[in-house]
């Protein structure tokens, strides 16, 4: 048990249940009165038919609604501006994000540039502090890995610097998150497996992160042993419903520990992945995460085999370091389950500049590196890029 102070806060309510979208959108409105969503969400969304009808449920209600459907992956800080110029235009009064982490963090950095001057990239982490109260944010997870509908925290590219920035405040945090599980029923195999592994790199990191408490430590296992039952059963198929409840609902409860305790250096790495190479978030971190844990593992035998004894009881019968040493084969088996990649080999355009580029972001990522459980120096994020992207390996000898 961690004997130091320590400080919990999670301040928005969480809804949760089968088919609870419905019923607790209308008592929502009720209750806020408020009269004209902005409504995030992405273009592939919109083309399942659950934008329109989450949008008629409004309508129903009396609530005028301008859909914003433009959001891509990683949001760029320029198309958060052009939803803040529509967000005035149309004369909306509250926020509803509709999707996985892009379209939340979208609407959070929305809510940061309506709220205060300037552009968004003005207040990223480091820059200008976030003061104000952003305006009403309910969000609407449809995925099953961000956690970002219980965080105070959003991620943006600033596509020109192609480098992910972070927006932090406990203003970010949603007033309101629904969690459906049937609203990720046509969620895309490898989406369930790359979103699934990306809850599983939150409680994990959460967990042996230097800010973990008592508190966070028994959410991110509970979480970690719910993805370990049900993340391969609703990747196998997405009609098993309780399979598909259990990893949507502990993808936010991983959520709720890594607002508290923070990530590490998995996270780190995996941002400027997606920045330059544009590599999905979750996929990112689910190839990092096996040679992340193989560095970390000197810093917390206990708590990494608390997490090998997770994936295999059998190593109940071993010690703590036994134990923790099996934790790396055990996680590349669970990835190669999901038909997740053993590196980014399949990354065309790689060029030996880059390499300097992801050390830099990586060892730079303020909300990461200062939690990671082992100290992080230059030359050990080099070490772990070189062994998930050969191609470094091969142009620096070219070079």
């Amino acid at each position: 048990m961690n004997l130091n102070e320590f400080t919990f806060f999670n301040p928005n309510r969480i809804s949760y249940g089968v088919k609870k979208l419905d019923q607790t959108i209308t008592k929502e409105i009720k209750r806020t009165k408020k009269s004209h969503a902005f409504l995030a969400t992405d273009s592939g969304l919109v083309q399942t038919g659950m934008v329109d009808r989450i949008s008629k449920l409004l309508k129903d209600q009396g609530v005028a609604v301008h859909v914003f459907s433009d959001v891509e992956p990683n949001p760029h800080a320029g198309t958060v501006m052009r939803g803040v110029s529509e967000y005035k235009e149309h004369g909306c009064d509250f926020l509803l994000a509709v999707g996985g982490g892009s379209p939340m963090d979208f609407a959070k950095a929305v809510g940061v540039a309506v709220s205060h001057e300037g552009s968004v990239l003005d207040y990223v982490y480091g820059r200008e502090p976030i003061v104000h109260k952003l305006p009403l944010l309910i969000c609407v997870p449809t995925t099953v890995g961000t956690g970002s509908e219980v965080t105070s925290v959003a991620v943006i590219t600033d596509e020109q610097q192609e480098r992910k920035y972070v927006l932090a405040s406990p203003f970010l945090t949603p007033n309101l998150a629904i969690v459906d599980p049937t609203l990720t029923l046509t969620l895309p195999r490898h989406v369930v497996a790359a979103t699934g592994m990306d809850a599983f790199v939150h409680a994990i990191e959460s967990y042996t992160s230097t800010l973990a408490n008592p508190i966070t430590d028994g959410i991110a296992l509970q979480a970690m042993k719910m993805l370990k039952e049900h993340l391969l059963p609703s990747y196998a198929h997405p009609s098993n419903m309780e399979s598909r409840s259990q990893i949507h609902l502990a993808s936010t409860m991983a959520g709720i520990a890594f607002n508290t305790a923070g990530l590490g250096v998995v996270h780190a790495c995996s941002h400027p992945m997606s920045a330059v190479f544009q590599v999905p978030h979750g996929l990112a971190n689910a190839i990092i995460l096996p040679k992340a844990i193989e560095y970390n593992l000197i810093s917390n035998y206990k708590k990494y085999a608390d997490i090998a004894r997770i994936l295999d009881s059998s190593l109940n019968a071993v010690s703590d370091e036994q134990a923790a040493n099996a934790l790396v084969d055990l996680l590349e088996k669970f990835n190669e389950q999901l038909d997740i990649p053993t590196d980014f080999s399949y990354i065309e355009g790689v060029e030996p500049e880059h390499l300097e580029v992801l050390t830099h972001d990586a060892l730079h990522d303020q909300l990461t590196i200062p939690m990671n459980p082992r100290k992080v120096e230059k030359t050990d994020i080099e070490k772990i890029y070189k062994t998930l992207i050969p191609q470094f390996n091969k142009e620096l000898a070219n070079y």
